[in-house]
This record gives structure tokens, sequence and C-alpha cells, in this order.
């Protein structure tokens, strides 16, 4: 089964804290995008140990706020550093990308509702 984007079960646990989580949501979207142009040009570049950094500390943040899709494509990113592996690497960046675009959609979608 495939994962949501954003954990309905984290959702409902935060159900309480709208206002929090508009908040959290918003840093992400302010925020990561320029995170993505860094792991872009670190693959780019061939930088393996900034990649591998830049892939776990996106992990880290896309936990923190439940999108479940993005943390596993960043632990599959992170792996594929840590075996030296680019050519996995290339390819889990354009899932990457499409991944925080279904994330980002999601939480404007939230952020729009009352």
């Amino acid at each position: 089964m495939e994962k949501e984007i954003v954990d309905s079960k984290f959702l409902e646990s935060m159900a309480d804290r709208r206002p929090f989580m508009k908040r959290m949501f918003t840093v992400f979207i302010s925020q990561e995008p320029k995170r993505i142009q860094h792991i872009k040009d670190a693959l780019i570049s061939g930088d393996v140990e900034m990649l591998r950094h830049l892939a776990h500390s996106l992990k880290g943040g896309a936990a923190t706020i439940g999108v479940e899709r993005v943390r596993e494509c960043c632990l599959q990113l992170e792996n594929a550093c840590k075996s030296g592996d680019l050519n996995s690497a290339m390819a889990l960046m354009d899932q990457l990308e499409e991944e925080m675009r279904q994330a980002y959609k999601f939480m404007f979608n939230y952020l729009a509702e009352q």
C-alpha cells in the first residue's frame, strides 16, 4: 500500500494544534526549496558527503511534520550516498522532487482550510 503524502494519524494527533501545524508547513514551504536546490547542486558536483548530509537533514524535517513519502525518499537517497551510488541518487532526485511537489500541494491546501 502506498504511503500517504502526510501521515493522517500524525495529522489527527495534531488536530487541536492547527495553528502550530500551519506554521510548520509555512516554514517547510519557505525553507525547503532552497535545500532541494542545494541537494541538486551537491548531486551535480558529485559531493556525496554534502548530498548525504542534506538528505539526512531534510529527512528529519519531513519526519517532524509527518511528510512520510519525502522522509522515505530521503532515507533512500542517504543510503545511495553511503554506498556511493550516484546513478541511484540521480533517479531518487527526480522522485524526491515529485514527492516535494505533492507535499507542497498538500500543505497549500491545508493552509487554505479554515
